[in-house]
């Protein structure tokens, strides 16, 4: 009897501590486009062309926060840059968003400090699922309503850029040329190769070692007892 107990209380820990729990998943309060705008620093639409991780971090703590470049066409508030870096949280239960590289996003970008971040980006600006970012269609120019139906990165189509969006964004500015050649589309060590941020690097070691407390139970549970 305790052999059996044993070996479900292994089970239900590796099973249970290797499932994402929902209550660590990131929760957005509807905010209406004039608030997103007021609460951002820098508005633009820009092409990520390259992402990193933050240096530092414990790897058995939270993954250190990543870093995307983008490259600028479009600015509807702040200072205007030919290119931004914009740091967010790499688990997107955290609120970090999963930007994909050589894709053109509306980016609502903030500063100051945050409190999201364990590790120093080393970036002034940051952005989060809750900041109101949008994909958007490949181009140059202002918005317009039909640049908001794109497909995202698990395919998914978007909708239409909403007439109150726009009309917070308001006109922007052209973003400057880039002083040099624009950055080439790179992706860091550990990135996937379509672009999409490296998530699980710091949860592998955790999530073997929970697995491993699962399969236990289980080979437990197969064994008979010697009668």
């Amino acid at each position: 009897m305790t052999h059996r107990l044993l070996a479900v209380l292994l089970l239900i820990i590796g099973t249970v501590a290797f499932t994402p729990s929902t209550a660590c998943a990131c929760s957005c309060a509807l905010r209406p486009p004039s608030e997103l705008m007021k609460g951002s620093a820098t508005v633009f639409t820009g092409t990520v062309t390259a992402a990193r991780r933050a240096g530092g971090g414990d790897p058995l703590g939270p993954p250190p926060p990543l870093v995307f470049t983008f490259r600028a066409d479009q600015i509807y508030k702040g200072t205007p840059n030919a290119t931004y870096e914009v740091a967010t949280n790499a688990d997107s239960a955290a609120c970090g968003v999963n930007f994909t590289i050589g894709s053109r996003y509306l980016v609502f970008a903030s500063a100051g400090k945050s409190g999201l971040f364990d590790t120093d980006p080393g970036v002034p600006l940051y952005t989060s699922l809750c900041s109101g970012n949008v994909m958007v269609r490949p181009g140059t120019g202002p918005l317009r309503p039909r640049d908001g139906i794109v497909r995202d990165e698990n395919g998914q189509g978007g909708a239409r850029l909403d007439k109150a969006l726009l009309t917070a964004l308001g006109t922007p500015t052209r973003a400057p040329a880039a002083t040099a050649d624009p950055s080439p589309i790179t992706v860091t060590p550990g990135t996937l190769k379509d672009g999409r941020s490296p998530v699980g690097i710091y949860t592998g070691a955790a999530g073997a070692g929970t697995a491993a407390l699962a399969f236990v139970g289980w080979r437990l549970l197969r064994r008979r007892p010697r009668t």
